[in-house]
């Protein structure tokens, strides 16, 4: 956590996660942000990592079918693309046209 300059007060203290990262960077951003930089450093080790769909069926002590794990994996990805919707829609703006057309304002004055 950065230090600073105490005003009137102790610093609020950020709760700790059991993230290792999470808590490292905590002190850099918002709670939000540090949370969904988190996830995103787990899910890209992930990709790192996972192996074939076999593979990971193959780590089940149950019975597991192919199928029933394809929809449990899909399911979960649906409701992390929620979460993320959810999460940025306060922040999205409608595209102008310079955004939506990739074209560079600053380009237009020349």
């Amino acid at each position: 956590m950065t230090t600073a300059m105490r005003t009137n007060g102790p610093l609020p203290r950020r709760p700790k996660t059991d993230c290792q990262l999470a808590d490292r960077v905590a002190g850099m951003e918002t709670p939000m942000l540090t949370e969904m930089a988190a996830a995103t450093f787990h899910l890209e080790r992930l990709v790192e990592r996972v192996g074939t769909p076999e593979q990971e069926l193959a780590a089940y002590r149950t019975g597991m079918t192919a199928a029933r794990h394809c929809d449990y994996v899909l399911g979960v990805a649906d409701r992390i693309r929620r979460a993320v919707d959810q999460l940025t829609a306060p922040y999205d703006k409608p595209a102008t046209t310079d955004t939506a057309t990739g074209t560079d304002p600053a380009s237009d004055a020349a």
